[in-house]
């Protein structure tokens, strides 16, 4: 236990190192200070621990009840408000990005993970009131998380959208993957704000499949934006390029938290295999007691190797709350789904082949005190969600087939810590981890991009090669589709987001084959098994690895919503379906998929005008042959079956797809979760926990809604 002189002690050098200059260092050592102080009995801080908090930066953390006058009066002139009914205290450097945002500059932002980016967002919104924010994510659940808390502050003020297919309001904050603003640049006048979040993935050293969308959607709704705020972690340098042209770059080396690092890998011995030696080590940190703890695993078989550890490991957790989870896992997905087992030792798993749903619920379980205590993942962790954990343990340097390199390893071990809660982040690394450099942020200007460019208002600078670029595209489409024809549908949301080069494969193939897809016509028809023909073409054209199991699965799974999860699979998995497949093809079909047939369909309808419009399988697949409304719930962590609950109870029609999402959340924030609970037969316990998370998702805190 930390005692008085202790405490002077540690003071005296952090106050000699802040008199040598060297800020950083003086921070963490402060940070680890407030650690040693909070595992005390008496955890409140003395004045000179208050105003060494004060001169590293660290306001948020000064303990205003014994903080002298001068560092109270300081946290006074730090305190803004971002739009929740107390105004929040800003460590330094946020206030520093804050104050260039409020000045009207345009600025690119690298910081650490737990920095507090959101709150300079908030602040920005709650101070200058704009008219229309734009947030870009790169993932669905990211786009939900920051929806939840845009919703909570400022839903009384603004139309809140996520999807594509709701009307403008007079006030609107629009936040999705950029694969949807292409709904919406038409349609808004002007961008107060753009902001972009993980612009790093514009690169395609970092995001070679999505990159060209990501800064196609950047270039047209930069081109309305009054102000850009793009953000990413561990960026050294941005090479100079036209798409942070006229951005002021910070780059934020300001930590809130510590982490503390053990390379466990050297003490392998010589006679141990390596798998071996991990697995030995893993179980001896499990006994140890390393707290809440992401496990970073790299591949999907890494992932099966560290849960069967652990299974055989652990004992079951006594909680409650994770039993009904179990048992709410087995009543909806079937006795052989792995992850019911899971979850009662404390294991949660965070993959690219999740049902959506299970991920976010699995991120609040987490969060929980008597929840999940490991999160076993792949580099989803760091792309989809911002979780923090007490520990994190590399049990690979891989991500897939190749080697992390220092970037990611750096965004790994940054999910460490958390401010507030983790002061001192642990990280154990089972593997090598790569050689520290520096990133330099490289954004390319793909051919993808250019071509899908206006020649008379590019919205960016452009060289003579690239004109001609653009020039030859649409002469090449207009060759292909007539001049009526291509500029008719050039600027439909569908063909603007769909890459040059596969817009020219299609347009071709269908030029050449009037038959093709191979019998189109059946996709308007209820047997789902005549969609083969027209969906194995499809497919082929995607490149998908999987056509077989794929097509299977896209004509079995057009009953989704008479049918269960556990029906669902119990009908495809003897064609060598597993529930991770189901999951993966779903996110397949409702959106690559579905996006390629509107596509086809468009340039169909045109080049043969008497051909069926199969507009409305494109629909129903787009909403993966579920209710539009129930769809996009589940973005809003509400799973199917509560929604199919819901609608046989008579309390809100889910089924009525003329509704816009904005109206559903409304009749569920006046019904309020009390009635639900009430009139809804048949809710399972964890049925009732997930409603109440969706329902605090949905709710604005500066209004007196109803529960």
């Amino acid at each position: 236990m930390m005692q008085t002189n202790d405490i002077y002690n540690t003071c005296l050098d952090i106050s000699n190192v802040l008199n040598a200059g060297d800020i950083s260092n003086a921070r963490s050592k402060v940070i680890t200070l407030l650690h040693e102080i909070n595992g005390t009995n008496n955890n409140s801080y003395m004045e000179l621990v208050n105003h060494l908090i004060r001169e590293v930066g660290l306001l948020p953390y000064i303990d205003t009840y014994t903080a002298s006058w001068e560092d109270r009066f300081v946290c006074e002139v730090f305190k803004v408000n971002i739009g929740e009914r107390k105004p929040c205290v800003l460590h330094t450097a946020q206030s520093q990005v804050l104050k260039k945002l409020l000045e009207g500059k345009s600025v690119a932002v690298s910081a650490p993970t737990s920095f507090g980016k959101s709150f300079v967002i908030d602040a920005f919104i709650a101070i200058k009131q704009p008219i229309n924010v734009v947030i870009l994510v790169p993932t669905v659940a990211l786009a939900d998380e920051t929806r939840r808390r845009i919703c909570r502050k400022f839903s009384h003020q603004y139309k809140i959208i996520t999807t594509t297919d709701v009307e403008l309001a007079e006030k609107n904050i629009l936040v999705f993957p950029q694969e949807r603003a292409f709904a919406y640049i038409d349609k808004l006048p002007s961008i107060d704000i753009l902001i972009v979040d993980e612009f790093y993935k514009a690169s395609t050293n970092f995001d070679l499949e999505r990159s060209s969308t990501l800064l196609s959607s950047m270039v047209e709704l930069g081109k309305k934006a009054k102000q850009r705020y793009y953000l990413a972690p561990n960026i050294h340098e941005i090479e100079e390029n036209v798409f942070t042209e006229g951005m002021t770059f910070l780059r934020m080396d300001f930590k809130t938290v510590v982490t503390h690092a053990w390379r466990l890998y050297k003490s392998r011995p010589k006679n141990e295999d390596k798998q071996s030696f991990k697995t030995r080590k893993l179980i001896e940190l499990i006994n140890t007691g390393i707290g809440k703890a992401l496990i970073y695993t790299g591949t999907y078989k890494g992932i099966e190797e560290v849960t069967t550890i652990l299974n055989r490991n652990l004992y079951n957790k006594d909680s409650e709350l994770l039993a009904n989870f179990s048992d709410w896992l087995e009543c909806n997905y079937g006795e052989k789904y792995i992850l019911k087992d899971l979850v009662k030792h404390g294991i949660g798993i965070h993959n690219g082949q999740l049902h959506r749903s299970l991920s976010q619920i699995q991120i609040k379980l987490f969060e929980e005190q008597n929840g999940l205590d490991y999160l076993v993942s792949t580099s989803s962790i760091i792309e989809g969600v911002n979780t923090q954990a007490e520990s994190v343990v590399l049990w690979s340097n891989k991500n897939g087939a190749h080697k992390i390199d220092y970037f990611t390893f750096r965004n790994i071990i940054g999910r460490a810590g958390r401010m507030f809660r983790y002061f001192v982040g642990r990280v154990y690394m089972l593997e090598e981890p790569p050689s520290q450099e520096n990133t330099k942020l490289r954004l390319e200007f793909p051919d993808d991009v250019v071509k899908k460019l206006d020649g008379n208002d590019p919205g960016i600078k452009l060289n003579n090669e690239q004109y001609v670029k653009i020039q030859r595209y649409q002469d090449e489409m207009i060759e292909l589709l007539g001049t009526d024809i291509w500029h008719r549908i050039e600027r439909i949301p569908q063909i603007r987001s769909c890459k040059p080069s596969m817009l020219k494969i299609i347009a071709e193939k269908l030029k050449t084959d009037s038959n093709w897809p191979t019998n189109c016509d059946a996709l308007q028809n209820n047997n789902t098994w005549e969609w083969r023909d027209a969906l194995g073409d499809i497919i082929e054209i995607l490149e998908y690895h999987r056509k077989g199991h794929l097509r299977y699965y896209a004509c079995a799974c057009s009953n989704g919503w008479k049918m269960t999860i556990k029906e669902l699979y119990n009908t495809v998995k003897d064609y060598g379906i597993t529930y991770e497949d189901i999951f993966t093809f779903e996110r397949y079909v409702s959106f690559n998929l579905s996006s390629i047939i509107a596509v086809i369909n468009i340039i169909r309808q045109e080049l043969y005008p008497n051909s069926s419009n199969i507009a409305n399988f494109v629909y129903k697949a787009s909403n993966a042959f579920l209710p539009k409304i129930v769809f996009q719930l589940e973005e809003y962590g509400l799973p199917r079956m509560i929604s199919k609950k819901i609608q046989n109870a008579g309390l809100i029609n889910l089924e009525d797809d003329s509704k816009e999402i904005t109206i559903v959340i409304q009749e569920f924030n006046t019904i309020g979760i009390e009635y639900l609970e009430q009139k809804i037969p048949n809710l399972h316990s964890f049925d009732k926990y997930i409603l109440k998370h969706f329902m605090n998702g949905i709710r604005c805190i500066t209004t007196n809604q109803k529960n």
